[in-house]
């Protein structure tokens, strides 16, 4: 692994995606952390990355919006967290084969 200022930024946004997985799986449905994170996610991905596909940021933006929503019954609040989980899973995984490739 080359140690450079990609790698390292790279690192800190999977750092970075871990908290937000922590707060999704504590049910912090009213966080504006996820946004934050998928927002600095765009544009990172836009401007340097090439490697990392910027389709799961958009999905997870989209889920991230969609529970904002107070109206959501449990059930369908909890299958779109867990989507957006399994988003936020594919990203982390594209953001970690892009450091060793």
């Amino acid at each position: 692994m080359r140690v450079d200022t990609y790698t390292f930024t790279t690192g800190l946004l999977i750092i970075f995606g871990l908290i937000v997985v922590y707060t999704r799986m504590r049910a912090f449905v009213d966080s504006n952390v996820p946004i934050l994170f998928y927002g600095i996610m765009a544009v990172y991905v836009n401007t340097y990355a090439d490697t990392i596909p910027a389709l799961p940021i958009y999905i997870g933006l989209v889920l991230t919006l969609l529970l904002r929503f107070e109206f959501m019954n449990k059930g369908f609040s909890r299958f779109i967290r867990g989507a957006e989980v399994c988003t936020l899973g594919v990203l982390l995984y594209g953001c970690w084969k892009s450091m060793y490739a």
